[in-house]
């Protein structure tokens, strides 16, 4: 425990946090697949194959379900597991893990995808918040004319993950404001603490 007792709890959750996430299974399973007894870069060609593969599905799913109206709770729980997942792993990746601290290696194409799936993880953060703010918790939602869009939804998700007003929805409830809070926290994060860590690292590409 040289770095402390918080840090070595944090540290031991974050690193086992990442057994519970889907994105894991599909990397796990295209080695087995793809890439088993090859070597490091067929692997890792192989993960990233499993990572774009997982990241189209899961838009396509969240959009199908806008598109469709579904609404039950199991979908419910698992957009909010989406949401936790998508900030988690590009987290973990991008500032926690020990290779994200190097720059040896890093290509400019590294780079370049490290941008690609930061724009993509904002962008599927909203798509969800969107999806919820629509559908489960639509009610905690005052929304102009009574009248609850997809356009709507979509609009005030990106407006208030930039902190943009859109007076045409606006949170009416304890629940509607805990949700908009929790997605400028989420977008926060994303914009400054993870945006700030990955792109200064161009400056040591080759």
């Amino acid at each position: 425990m040289k770095n402390g007792p918080i840090f070595f709890i944090l540290n031991i959750i974050l690193e086992n946090l990442k057994y519970i996430s889907l994105v894991e299974l599909f990397k796990y399973l295209a080695v087995k697949l793809f890439a088993r007894n090859r070597s490091n870069d067929k692997k890792n060609t192989a993960k990233r194959f499993a990572v774009d593969l997982f990241i189209i599905l899961k838009w396509i799913l969240v959009i199908y379900l806008l598109q469709n109206e579904v609404l039950n709770t199991f979908y419910t729980i698992f957009i909010w597991y989406l949401i936790y997942s998508n900030l988690y792993t590009y987290f973990y990746y991008h500032v926690w893990h020990k290779d994200s601290m190097s720059t040896d290696g890093f290509l400019i194409d590294r780079v370049r995808r490290r941008f690609i799936t930061l724009m993509l993880s904002i962008g599927f953060s909203n798509l969800c918040f969107a999806y919820l703010i629509r559908f489960p918790y639509v009610s905690d939602f005052n929304w102009s004319n009574s009248s609850s869009t997809n356009a709507k939804a979509l609009w005030f998700s990106f407006a208030n993950s930039l902190t943009a007003n859109y007076e045409y929805v606006k949170p009416q409830t304890e629940i509607g404001v805990d949700i908009t809070i929790l997605q400028l926290i989420i977008s926060f994060i994303f914009l400054t603490l993870i945006l700030g860590k990955s792109l200064p690292q161009t400056n040591s590409t080759r």
